[in-house]
């Protein structure tokens, strides 16, 4: 069944074909022509030339229809439904600052160092999640949107350092209002920080509490990983991250070491799984094409048999 862009278009068929019966009925065929065979004389014409004076204008008229038909659009849409996928959509929350760049309690690498790499494989297996980033030091800066671009995120990943972030500290609560505000638009029903530090907050322009509950109320569950082993040079305070999570509905892990964080990073990758339906695609397939270009043989056709095969005499 054809479909329409314009219909309205096809009403200019009707002026068309009343003058052209009306130019009949009055005995004097529309865009006439008297068309006479080689031979013919004045007076007597052949049969061929009085039957070609009669219907041979007709197809100025359809070139004309053709041309109408052309512009109303006529053609198919077919409605694609994509496959339904599960997935969740993730903000990555990354310490980058000194305590994270500079201990060593993961020889032969750093705390970012071991992160970055494990959360890269992380990344690769979310294959039907958005995953966005956020880093922060003493701020928080949003590295890349929920995004289903993995190779990029890994790209970006890759070149996150401490100098990413110029302010020293750790400013916890920013990282979550700012990961919470990159979800609340988020259509999912699951939405997820995933919040990686080592230390404690102590900077920022608002405190972890109050902005774990902004994100609570907005249905968003922060799960809190705990990186690194106590040592005299940089504190840790994983009680605050384990009241982060609870009050979110999500869960506090520690990693002390590179096994411990991919087992972390593993339990994370086996959430609940959301149902997120694709809006179907539309395809329009037209044939205005091929109703102009039926026009224009057709017009072609009227030019050169007036040109060529037959002839006016007077």
């Amino acid at each position: 069944m054809k479909e329409w862009e314009s219909p309205l278009y096809l009403f200019l068929l009707v002026p068309v074909w009343l003058w052209t019966a009306f130019s009949y009925w009055n005995g004097r065929p529309a865009l006439r022509a008297e068309l006479r065979m080689p031979g013919d004389t004045l007076r007597r014409k052949s049969g061929i030339s009085k039957f070609l004076s009669q219907t041979f204008p007709i197809l100025r008229p359809i070139a004309l229809s053709l041309l109408v038909i052309s512009l109303a659009g006529p053609g198919k849409t077919y409605r694609f439904l994509p496959n339904e996928t599960k997935g969740v959509d993730i903000m990555l929350a990354l310490d980058v600052s000194g305590s994270m760049s500079r201990s060593r309690d993961f020889l032969p690498d750093t705390r970012l160092g071991v992160s970055k790499k494990l959360l890269r494989e992380f990344i690769r297996k979310r294959e039907n999640d958005r995953v966005g980033l956020v880093v922060f030091a003493g701020g928080a800066y949003l590295q890349s949107p929920l995004t289903s671009d993995r190779a990029t995120l890994e790209e970006i990943l890759g070149v996150v350092e401490e100098e990413t972030v110029p302010e020293q500290g750790t400013a916890i609560g920013d990282a979550v209002i700012l990961s919470s505000y990159r979800l609340r638009k988020s259509p999912a029903r699951s939405r997820v920080i995933v919040l990686i530090t080592d230390g404690v907050s102590n900077t920022g322009r608002i405190d972890p509490v109050t902005a774990t509950e902004i994100a609570d109320g907005i249905g968003i569950k922060i799960y809190c990983i705990g990186i690194g082993k106590e040592d005299q040079s940089y504190e840790i305070n994983f009680d605050i991250l384990s009241e982060l999570s609870s009050k979110t509905g999500g869960i506090f892990y520690r990693a002390e070491d590179t096994s411990q964080l991919r087992e972390v990073l593993a339990a994370i990758d086996a959430l609940e799984k959301d149902p997120l339906s694709l809006p179907p695609e539309e395809v329009r397939e037209t044939d205005a094409l091929y109703f102009l270009l039926c026009a224009l043989a057709v017009l072609s056709l009227d030019l050169f048999c007036r040109t060529w095969i037959l002839r006016y005499y007077v």
